[in-house]
């Protein structure tokens, strides 16, 4: 009886010793995007990177509608890491733009992490309506921003008024990637103005159906657009099947942002690890050929987070 006993005993401590190992670990959320589209994948493979290294973190990622929703995860504490657009993120942080009339310092909790890579505003047309050969020419038509609270959207706001333009001027589509895709495929839609970094699976998909075409953005409108986080860009040709010429537009990066709260600790070895191990996150996805060091500063649009310095002196980035 006492031999029982004492195997229970045993039995009982090992599994509260389990159960402590298990509640050690710390739990890091990821928000990303859509489920197609580059900050999703890209999040996966650095989750799974992070979890192979780091038995003492729990990292998992969340798909969302992008980042003008991603700031409100990190700000309500409901996510710890993010991918962010540099320019909402500038403009959540500042409460300027579209966060204008929104709670004051809401979002002085973001703490910039690293550049990920450029993120260009793409703007194609559908070849059953070759009237549109610019931006203005989308009036009246049916068209694909991204979805609501989207980094697309956001951008499609902006142009708006630039142009002077209301929802009333379109026939507005709000779509995930892929529905946007069998809009196309469907003729659906009559074009889709929304960033998406050169080379993605999306417009690769919207390209290969044969029905899309490359139109430049209008100079006016990426002299608005640039007054802040966004840079003209040139997206060359080739980047997408069917582009045989580069094309005008703006672009803004892509980062990734982390809550001021984080620890120090967490979020050096996620840095660290990450540019580590630049050659697992590229075949995960090839856009992380953009991740370099050179460059970790790019876009940045609020203050660094310590864990992140603290790395960058390590190897020179900030001296």
């Amino acid at each position: 009886m006492l031999k029982k006993c004492v195997i229970l005993l045993l039995i009982i401590s090992l599994l509260v010793m389990c159960g402590v190992a298990v509640s050690a670990k710390t739990f890091v959320r990821l928000a990303t995007a859509g489920s197609g589209g580059n900050y999703y994948r890209l999040g996966a493979g650095m989750a799974s990177l992070w979890n192979d290294l780091f038995p003492d973190l729990q990292v998992s990622i969340q798909a969302t509608k992008g980042s003008a929703h991603n700031v409100d995860l990190l700000a309500d504490k409901e996510v710890e890491i993010s991918f962010l657009s540099a320019n909402p993120a500038y403009q959540s942080y500042n409460n300027v733009g579209q966060w204008a009339d929104r709670e004051k310092d809401r979002y002085k909790g973001m703490r910039f992490v690293s550049h990920v890579y450029p993120n260009p505003q793409n703007f194609v047309a559908m070849k059953w309506a070759p009237e549109i050969k610019s931006v203005r020419d989308l009036k009246g038509k049916r068209v694909s921003v991204g979805m609501i609270g989207s980094t697309g959207e956001n951008s499609w706001k902006q142009i708006m008024e630039i142009l002077g333009w209301t929802y009333d001027d379109i026939i507005e589509e709000f779509t995930v990637h892929q529905t946007c895709i069998d809009q196309v495929r469907n003729r659906q839609i009559d074009a889709a103005i929304w960033p998406d970094a050169a080379g993605s699976a999306s417009y690769t998909e919207i390209m290969q159906t044969g029905f899309a075409r490359f139109v430049d953005i209008d100079d006016d409108i990426i002299e608005g657009m640039t007054k802040e986080m966004d840079f003209p860009f040139t997206l060359p040709a080739g980047a997408f099947p069917g582009q045989d010429k580069p094309v005008k537009t703006f672009a803004g990066s892509a980062v990734l942002a982390a809550r001021e709260d984080v620890s120090e600790d967490i979020i050096y070895k996620l840095v660290k690890s990450m540019y580590e191990n630049q050659e697992f996150l590229i075949n995960v996805h090839p856009i992380a050929k953009y991740m370099v060091l050179e460059q970790a500063l790019n876009g940045q649009p609020f203050p660094l987070h310590p864990g992140a310095e603290k790395y960058y002196r390590e190897m020179g980035v900030i001296k």
